[in-house]
């Protein structure tokens, strides 16, 4: 039996997955992959009601792996979340999130390992204002044709002048900032031999 410590409360970070030291993941929102789902059966934890009194729960967390717009490899997985068909709770609104749709009854969604999805990250800070965790604050599915677009290429360096269609010489130097393009984010795609499977 796993006995999981003072979650009720106490504000401490706790996981199903061991993650080590990795760095803290970025904010924003990422292309990602499930790369695990782990349940834990007859986990005793303190009651959210009445932290004086514990009980045995089953839970459940995902783990997905993800690439930063460097191509830095990150992984981050969700809180757990008690096993649970009921429509107010943790698992099956994730669920919902992650696939678009209620999820059925009797449904194994282990075979949800491999799947591509969006994950929103949040930074929070700890009570103590010391430190920055990374920690998923929603899912979505990939929209319609989006695991097809190819990633972005860098665009060739053109004079602002030239972007802004303005000709050279004429206009103001405002003028031409307001219409020079954002810069573009690039996307690095792993390499070929890449051992990481996100």
């Amino acid at each position: 039996m796993a006995v999981l410590q003072d979650n009720a409360g106490a504000g401490r970070q706790w996981h199903l997955f061991e993650l080590g030291e990795a760095p803290v993941a970025p904010k924003g929102t990422f292309k990602a992959k499930v790369i695990d789902i782990r349940d834990e059966f007859g986990v005793e934890r303190r009651k959210f009601d009445d932290p004086s009194q514990t009980e045995k729960v089953d839970l459940t967390a995902f783990l997905f792996g993800f690439r930063d717009r460097a191509g830095q490899p990150h992984r981050i997985d969700t809180r757990p979340m008690k096993i649970s068909g009921n429509e107010k709770s943790n698992l099956f609104s994730f669920l919902k999130g992650l696939t678009g749709a209620s999820p059925r009854m009797g449904w194994d969604y282990m075979e949800l390992k491999g799947s591509e999805c969006l994950v929103t990250i949040e930074h929070v800070l700890s009570k103590d204002g010391l430190k920055t965790y990374a920690q998923i604050a929603a899912v979505s599915p990939l929209p319609d044709g989006f695991a097809d677009v190819p990633p972005p290429q860098a665009q060739a360096a053109v004079p602002a002048a030239a972007r802004s269609g303005v000709p050279a010489g004429r206009g103001t130097a405002r003028a031409v900032a307001m219409a020079a393009p954002a810069p573009v984010a690039v996307e690095a795609q792993p390499a070929a031999d890449d051992p990481l499977p996100f």
